[in-house]
């Protein structure tokens, strides 16, 4: 049952996966206070890891090209078990959205709009990305080209203003942490910006030429991992140890520019890039959500479940955490474990399976 009848061509899913993952610009202050100067060297390893598990994502899709999670755990676990995975990846999935919606709403209250009421800014953030769902897959990726622009010139920009408040030594020492601090901040790099990827395995089958996916996907990918080292090289020469004390380092960073007294507070493209790479990844997260739940009931169209779900996230959201540092808490310490089910045990053992089963079977073979 195909409930998407929109297409997206190569070239668009490349930028549709860029635009995604540039959320990690903003989620990498999650790391910060545990590999602290060492942050860049976490971005690396973490991208080398992230690698293996994109390609072992992709070799999942390639299997069973033009069908999304929920039909490919089917044919792989059976149709009990495989809608039980199922019901498990969409709770993951809705549960990401849910975080997202915080985050924004956090960090806009905080920063912009201090005495804006929290569920006002939650309402207008889901019901613009209500819309964009109801339009489709085909709606959403043509915004990528857009947001990646916007996000690329703004990162640019605010680097190039800052060169001369770059500090070599704040890189100093080198692997300073211990070893296991290290691996954590490699976890959670790993997990909340990089492997969140794993959701394309619901928009993979919308692609034009489902053969050749996995070039436009590395390429988005690491185009992004440039692009949130660049971030984190800028804002540890900048910040050096004042790096474990910024709520938002980008933010911190950004407010630093001042030409001639002309050109400042452009802490407000920061506030703009957060809007739209948050937007991009609640809106994916809200459409996978929608379309697995009604891929897993066999409703004919996802388009009822939107405005439910909507409400639904914007309760939850505005109560979610007592406090912000509560959220950091659990972004270091809770939801990577959490994540690491889904997009590390989860697909490792849906591979073994294909693997040991020879799926797909091919017509003929069962009456052999």
């Amino acid at each position: 049952m195909k409930l998407e009848n929109g297409e997206i061509s190569n070239s668009q899913l490349m930028l549709f996966v860029l635009s995604f993952l540039q959320s990690m610009i903003l989620t990498i202050n999650f790391a910060y206070t545990i590999t602290k100067q060492d942050t860049w060297l976490a971005v690396l390893v973490s991208f080398t890891i992230a690698i293996l598990f994109t390609l072992l994502y992709l070799a999942i899709a390639l299997k069973f090209p033009g069908e999304n999670l929920v039909q490919i755990n089917d044919h792989v676990f059976g149709p009990y078990i495989g809608k039980l995975i199922s019901a498990t990846y969409l709770w993951f999935f809705f549960q990401y959205m849910i975080h997202y919606m915080y985050f924004f709403n956090s960090f806009w209250i905080t920063y912009i709009m201090p005495e804006t009421p929290r569920l006002a800014f939650l309402i207008m953030f889901i019901f613009v990305c209500a819309m964009a769902v109801r339009n489709g897959i085909e709606v959403i990726a043509r915004l990528s080209f857009l947001f990646v622009i916007i996000v690329t010139v703004t990162i640019l920009v605010t680097t190039i203003l800052l060169i001369g408040d770059m500090k070599p030594t704040n890189l100093l020492p080198i692997l300073e942490v211990s070893p296991l601090k290290f691996i954590q901040g490699v976890h959670v790099i790993l997990v909340i910006p990089f492997c969140d990827i794993v959701a394309f395995l619901f928009i993979l089958p919308y692609t034009a030429n489902k053969q050749k996916i996995r070039k436009p996907v590395l390429i988005g990918l690491s185009i992004s991992a440039i692009q949130l080292l660049i971030v984190v090289l800028r804002d540890t020469l900048i910040l050096g140890p004042r790096l474990l004390i910024a709520s938002s380092a980008s933010f911190a960073v950004t407010r630093q520019i001042d030409v001639a007294n002309i050109l400042t507070r452009l802490d407000i493209l920061v506030a703009i890039t957060l809007l739209i790479t948050v937007f991009m990844k609640v809106t994916v997260f809200y459409y996978v959500t929608v379309l697995g739940i009604a891929q897993t009931l066999k409703l004919r169209s996802y388009i009822p479940l939107v405005v439910p779900i909507g409400v639904i996230t914007i309760f939850i959201a505005a109560n979610l955490y007592p406090s912000d540092m509560e959220q950091v808490y659990a972004g270091q310490y809770v939801w990577p474990f959490n994540a690491s089910i889904s997009e590390f045990l989860v697909p490792i053992v849906t591979l073994i399976v294909i693997l040991i089963r020879r799926l797909p079977i091919k017509k003929g073979e069962n009456s052999k």
